[in-house]
């Protein structure tokens, strides 16, 4: 008899919901990103900024860049329930490494967006990236020389004299992929807001494609078959469209629970793999 293959682990990785006002009356948008298609993992799907935790985001190096971070501090870096939801699937993580899955949200943000929500030592003051051509010039160099791997971010951080905002993510969510997949990703969702005064891009490298979207306009294209994305980002989507403003959005996702989800895949439909989550998590997570 052939010995039935384990599930792969799951790997530890960050995503960020970056959104913006566009009125007066709270309406507000998302910045989503398309993956290239010729992609392993979701090709051709419009997706959230964010990727795999790497080892040097954990590093004492990188955790001193987080401004607003204690290590030592008591209490968790996640406030998931504990027990409750895929909270027996998710992946033992030391404290630094929690951590650390902020840095890859930071990064993968820059990386993939062009949006650094950092401070600058000498002044306390977020980072105005349109202050000058000269400073979005560079740093849209230090971009490409990250896709290329001739940079790494703290380096960039650290010859910047910069720290990243730590308050300026906050926790959102806890996703973890099903057994069933081939690609699995222990997930942590967060949300932000765009500094006004930087500019939302594609890095045209991993992606292919960027736009700022409200929430309802992406449901309805998702809807008529114009808007490719994946199960997660579906329901992430419809919980932001519930949202009467934006300043009601970021209220409701600091004082939103987290229960770690895992969705469970149901019979093929004509667009491929389906999933739905357990009752217990569909309206907690």
């Amino acid at each position: 008899m052939e010995q039935q293959k384990a599930a792969p682990l799951p790997k530890p990785s960050s995503t960020v919901m970056v959104v913006r006002p566009v009125s007066a009356t709270g309406e507000f948008e998302l910045f989503m990103v398309r993956r290239h298609s010729k992609s392993r993992f979701m090709p051709d799907r419009y997706v959230f900024p964010g990727g795999r935790l790497e080892e040097a985001d954990s590093s004492p190096q990188a955790l001193d860049r987080l401004y607003g971070f204690n290590l030592e501090a008591a209490e968790p870096v996640f406030r998931d329930l504990p027990g409750r939801g895929a909270w027996h699937a998710g992946l033992n993580m030391t404290r630094p490494q929690q951590a650390g899955l902020y840095i890859a949200a930071f990064r993968e943000l820059f990386e993939e967006a062009g949006v650094l929500l950092a401070i600058e030592e000498s002044t306390g003051q977020p980072l105005d990236l349109q202050a000058d051509q000269g400073l979005a010039d560079r740093f849209a160099a230090y971009r490409q020389a990250m896709q290329a791997n001739r940079l790494d971010f703290i380096g960039m951080l650290a010859q910047e004299k910069l720290q990243l905002d730590f308050n300026s993510l906050i926790y959102f969510s806890h996703w973890i992929t099903p057994i069933s997949e081939p690609y699995r990703f222990d997930t942590r969702f967060f949300l932000a807001q765009a500094p006004l005064n930087q500019v939302a891009e594609s890095d045209h490298f991993e992606t292919t494609d960027g736009l700022w979207i409200t929430p309802r306009t992406a449901l309805e294209r998702y809807a008529a078959n114009d808007f490719y994305i994946a199960y997660p980002t579906m329901l992430h989507i419809e919980w932001l469209n519930r949202q009467p403003s934006l300043e009601a959005a970021v209220t409701a996702a600091r004082q939103k629970a987290v229960v770690a989800a895992m969705p469970d895949q149901l019979e093929d439909d004509e667009n491929g793999p389906a999933f739905a989550l357990p009752p217990d998590v569909i309206n907690n997570w």
